[in-house]
């Protein structure tokens, strides 16, 4: 049942399959070593090849070597120590480092095992050739890949895209109006308070944004409204991003960035040089979604329209 539920979904369960085949190497490796009367585990083999270059090294030293988390590497070691492959001792410097050395039958359950080592790689290289590739040179370049971007990193990309096609963008229409009001007065009544301006722009949003020039943009997600942005016209080269809301159980399913998006986008193509915006330092998450879109810190001293805004940002399009 288990396997055929693995083959069904290949991809998915690559990791799994990943994790399953080298059992099944470590399986034969330690039945190679039983039947040479060795006492060794094939999972000690990586600290051990350390140790031997090494003579002696701490445990942070060795789990960054190996690119293994501390919590793996003390595991380990104890299981060494237990069957007497190593020994550790505090340092003499800073007492709050083990340093991990051979013991004497380590040392020489190692250098017996050494020769079989070799065999078990030019094991591996020939189980390579029969599938038709170099497995040795297939896990190195796995391993540098995943070194320059991690798969979780990988995964949420994959994740964070599909969220974003997901979002579907409308333009105002007084149908939406309430919803410009609404979603707004949601995010300012929590971190702020609502000031004149806001209420002068969400009663009057036709006369203050959409006739000068501007648009009201909406994120809609499986048919509801969950979040809105304004591109408020300043001038001839440039829009403002203001009113961005997103209501809080659609935080996280990238309507924000879709939204800003779309104020770039209506920015764009109206011929502006530049895009700017006006927040809040707390507001943390939102100045981390303009700086991964490109917005960047404009210092200097301005007039800004509300008591909660405490810097400017600014996006160049040409």
């Amino acid at each position: 049942m288990l396997k055929s539920t693995i083959n069904q979904f290949r991809d998915t369960a690559i990791p799994v399959r990943i994790k399953r085949l080298g059992q099944k190497l470590n399986k034969d490796i330690s039945l190679a070593y039983k039947k040479l009367n060795i006492e060794f585990e094939p999972k000690w083999f990586a600290i051990c090849q350390y140790l031997n270059s090494q003579g002696f090294a701490p445990i942070n030293e060795i789990a960054s070597a190996l690119d293994l988390t501390h919590p793996a590497i003390v595991q380990l070691v104890n299981e060494m120590v237990e069957n007497n492959i190593v020994e550790t001792v505090r340092d003499n410097v800073d007492k709050r480092k083990r340093m991990v050395s051979f013991t004497g039958k380590g040392k020489k359950i190692f250098n017996s095992i050494l020769p079989l080592s070799n065999d078990i790689e030019e094991a591996v290289k020939e189980l390579g050739k029969s599938a038709g590739f170099d497995i040795l040179h297939f896990v190195d370049s796995l391993e540098r890949t995943l070194k320059v971007k991690s798969f979780y990193n990988q995964i949420m990309e994959k994740d964070k895209k599909r969220l974003l096609d997901s979002v579907e963008i409308l333009r105002y229409s007084q149908g939406y109006k309430n919803n410009f009001l609404q979603l707004n007065y949601e995010w300012l009544n929590k971190y702020f308070k609502v000031e004149e301006e806001d209420i002068k722009i969400l009663s009057n949003p036709d006369d203050v944004i959409i006739n000068k020039g501007g648009e009201i943009f909406f994120a809609r997600i499986d048919n509801e409204i969950v979040g809105t942005c304004a591109a408020i016209k300043v001038d001839k080269n440039s829009f403002e991003l203001a009113k961005m809301a997103v209501t809080e159980k659609a935080q996280g399913k990238q309507a924000g960035k879709k939204l800003a998006l779309a104020v770039i986008g209506f920015a764009y193509s109206k011929g502006a040089k530049s895009v700017i915006l006006e927040t809040s330092s707390i507001l943390r998450t939102a100045i981390s979604l303009y700086e991964s879109i490109g917005f960047k810190n404009v210092t200097g001293s301005f007039d800004f329209k509300y008591s909660r805004t405490t810097l400017r940002m600014k996006l160049d399009l040409k």
